[in-house]
């Protein structure tokens, strides 16, 4: 993998040039992310843990940080999208990744766009913040990809309705015969259904993805023999009016839902988040209230954040709150306050296209009741020293 990624930057450099000299489009972006990060883990019963390791806990993976290349080159009507993305760079065996790589053309007037290879950058993902998901992602080592088919009608401006078809996202079940061959029906059977539609009032996305019984799902390592796991659906929704009215403020609502018709509530999971927002220059204000089941868990949380801005917004100061509670039939604790609860202030000045921010998170977890104490508490103490830059 490596060499051929190496490979391909090196190309982009001629390709480049090729697109100035044939007056076609080449746009070339990126980030990079790391810091340093000091965790103290201090759980119930046991002594205090300590470490320091490199890294960045805003968006950058979850190893020594994230180094991530965009580009496009578009020629006429086709052109190819690509990302190239580093999370372990200090690690021999990490290798770098290529989170989607793919050539689309667009016909009829640009109604018919149609993508092949490894996808991504859907106009069906939820979009973010925190929750960056699209169901025509694959997973790592999978092998597989897809073609991606999207209508865009003249008639009705905003509108995105399509289909993929696509392999697998998650490795083969060796739970099925090993005789059992995969079939054309399998691969119809993990297909995506997606519809945007976006106007000065709203906007909507929805995608819905079929499941095979030849996979397992994405990160799990249960071998079901065929047991279905369920479909999948993302969406987000946004009101566009208010803002009109008062600049600044924002209405968006997001979700992800695992498991559809699953066989097993141990593959149901859905997330639901519904935040408020309202950012003047002067400062930006947030409440997140939210909404997750895994299995017998039913979980109610809020995470309110204010950060103020000072000197034309080089230097922001503010903090996040987030208290979460167990309601469903297996939570952990009937009587405690909380199941989960965060404090996380923040301080962090703005250059010119990089930032520098000093992060501190302290973490309380309530566990099962022992027989000294009826609400027995995790803690974690983190601190994060944090460098950004966009290019």
């Amino acid at each position: 993998m490596k060499k051929y990624i190496c490979a391909l930057l090196f190309a982009l450099v001629p390709l480049a040039v090729f697109a100035q000299e044939q007056e076609s489009k080449f746009t070339f972006d990126g980030e990079i992310k790391t810091g340093f990060i000091s965790t103290k883990e201090e759980n119930y019963g046991q002594d205090p843990v300590s470490k320091l390791r490199l890294g960045s806990l805003d968006d950058a993976g979850d190893g020594q940080g994230r180094i991530r290349i965009n580009f496009t080159y578009a020629h006429e009507n086709t052109g190819i999208k690509g990302r190239v993305q580093w999370d372990n760079w200090q690690e021999e065996k990490r290798m770098p990744t290529m989170p989607y790589l793919f050539g689309y053309v667009n016909n009829l007037d640009d109604q018919l766009t149609v993508s092949m290879g490894k996808l991504g950058a859907s106009p069906w993902g939820t979009g973010g913040p925190e929750m960056w998901k699209e169901l025509e992602s694959i997973s790592e080592g999978s092998g597989g990809g897809g073609v991606r088919t999207e209508f865009k009608p003249n008639f009705a401006p905003g509108l995105n309705v399509g289909f993929v078809l696509n392999y697998f996202n998650g490795s083969m079940d060796l739970g099925l015969d090993k005789d059992r061959q995969i079939t054309l029906a399998d691969i119809l059977r993990e297909t995506v259904l997606g519809i945007s539609y976006e106007n000065d009032y709203f906007l909507v996305r929805f995608a819905y993805r079929l499941d095979s019984d030849m996979d397992v799902r994405p990160g799990s390592s249960v071998q079901t023999g065929g047991v279905d796991e369920g479909d999948d659906l993302i969406y987000r929704v946004e009101e566009r009016v208010i803002q009109n009215y008062l600049p600044g403020f924002q209405i968006w609502a997001l979700g992800t839902y695992e498991g559809v018709g699953a066989e097993s509530e141990v593959f149901i999971r859905y997330i639901n988040w519904l935040f408020f927002q309202y950012a003047p220059d002067l400062f930006t204000a947030q409440i997140r209230l939210g909404y997750n089941v895994v299995a017998t868990r039913s979980i109610l949380h809020v995470k309110p954040s204010y950060y103020h801005n000072f000197f034309n917004k080089v230097i922001s100061i503010g903090a996040a709150f987030y208290i979460a509670q167990d309601f469903g039939d297996d939570r952990l604790n009937n009587n405690a306050a909380y199941i989960e609860m965060q404090f996380e202030p923040m301080i962090r000045i703005n250059l010119t296209n990089a930032y520098v921010a000093f992060v501190y998170n302290l973490t309380q977890k309530t566990k099962q009741p022992q027989p000294d104490a009826d609400f027995p508490i995790d803690r974690i103490q983190t601190m994060n020293l944090r460098f950004g830059m966009r290019f």
